[in-house]
């Protein structure tokens, strides 16, 4: 708690530009009091159970020589000579502090016990809770057979041939029903969708009208309340990639960036595949990341997310879809950070680089690229309309 604290006052500016510096100050001092205290209380409980622990450990050797005394001076060795006497006094004492050693070891093993014993309950809950997930997945892959039923070839293998859907079909969405897991809020009711390749589709509405949680159920996040969501494509380059709002970055060089999630199959500078990513850094207007970097391989020891501004991380995210090419991109306000003019140049590549695009956002400049508007109104309503406005752009990705 103290050390996620540390991390929002010395990883933010905003509380300085604020001059909140003694409202932060009360605050973490309150967390630091609480942390206190919480050791405080789990050092009183531990505390009886290292005084024994320590008790047997330094006693266990005086023990034994009591326990030995005993029979000495009561006289039961009475009719022994001191050099007999001192044997058995010898082996007698032996046979104690080894006896009390292992009771003593038995004893230190108890605060191990009471780690494991914690570990073990979490671990059981854990478990748990697997096992529900995985029998609430069962029935529901059993009973419904709708969300991700794909064939090796990509398309839902119950249809008949009558039903089969044209192979440039994504994702077949038929009288869906969306509500939130956990307040069953309703977002979406009977929405029949076919997102197909050429189509750009832009998904608009007001904050809290399920835009963000559509994509959810497009990409299997969430299971729709009602209806059938057959994806009919797949992951990857030759599918279907994601590119959310605050881009997600890897530990690793400039290289590893651009070509997640992929494995680094060009591991050495100067390959073939450089002048791909030095292109589509150019392209996303990232250029000068590459000296700041040190190069494509160059080892870095920084948060990417420390070095980059909410911008450059959302143009870092294109130029990763850039190299990647998927036959349809999924985008979340993949845009929000940067000004309409970048935004235009993006949005452009990925047209001419043959992408199909599924995007969210507010901005009304979005809708020169997409075909089709779909409009969420919030308690279940929902509007699709064709923008005929997109026609030229999309016949002609040069205008």
């Amino acid at each position: 708690m103290l050390r996620t604290t540390e991390f929002g006052c010395s990883g933010y500016i905003q509380p300085v530009f604020k001059k909140a510096g003694r409202v932060e100050h009360m605050r973490t001092d309150r967390r630091l009091q609480s942390l206190l205290q919480t050791q405080r209380e789990l050092m009183g409980k531990e505390l009886w159970l290292y005084i024994g622990i320590n008790t047997f450990d330094y006693l266990g050797s005086i023990l034994s020589y009591v326990v030995i005394a005993i029979p000495i001076f009561s006289g039961v060795y009475g009719d022994l000579t001191p050099t007999e006497l001192s044997s058995l006094v010898s082996k007698n004492a032996f046979v104690s502090i080894y006896l009390i050693s292992c009771f003593s070891q038995l004893i230190d093993l108890s605060t191990t016990v009471s780690d494991v014993a914690g570990y073990t309950h979490r671990i059981g809950e854990l478990q748990e809770t697997l096992l529900n997930l995985s029998r609430q997945w069962k029935d529901h892959y059993l009973e419904a057979k709708t969300s991700w039923d794909l064939d090796k070839w990509g398309l839902d293998s119950s249809r008949s041939e009558e039903e089969m859907v044209p192979e440039d079909t994504a994702f077949l969405l038929e009288r869906v029903t969306l509500a939130v897991p956990s307040s069953g809020k309703l977002l979406i009711k009977d929405l029949n969708l076919k997102i197909s390749q050429g189509n750009n589709l832009l998904i608009v509405g007001n904050t809290g009208t399920g835009k963000t949680s559509f994509l959810r159920v497009l990409s299997g996040l969430w299971e729709s309340t009602q209806g059938s969501v057959s994806m009919l494509t797949c992951f990857g380059p030759h599918g279907v990639v994601f590119l959310p709002q605050r881009p997600f970055f890897t530990d690793g060089t400039l290289r590893e960036q651009v070509i997640y999630p992929l494995k680094e199959i060009y591991p050495l500078s100067g390959s073939a595949d450089d002048e791909r990513i030095l292109r589509f850094l150019e392209l996303a207007g990232l250029s000068d990341l590459l000296a700041r970097t040190g190069g494509l391989d160059q080892q870095v020891d920084w948060n990417w997310y420390d070095i980059l501004s909410p911008g450059e991380m959302q143009r870092l995210s294109f130029t990763r879809l850039f190299y990647l090419q998927p036959r349809y991109a999924v985008l979340d306000e993949a845009t929000s950070a940067l000004t309409e003019e970048v935004e235009h140049e993006l949005y452009h590549t990925c047209i001419h680089l043959g992408m199909t695009l599924i995007s969210v956002g507010h901005r009304t400049s979005l809708e020169r690229f997409h075909s089709w508007i779909l409009r969420l109104c919030g308690g279940g309503r929902w509007e699709l309309t064709k923008n005929e406005s997109t026609k030229c752009l999309l016949a002609n990705k040069g205008c």
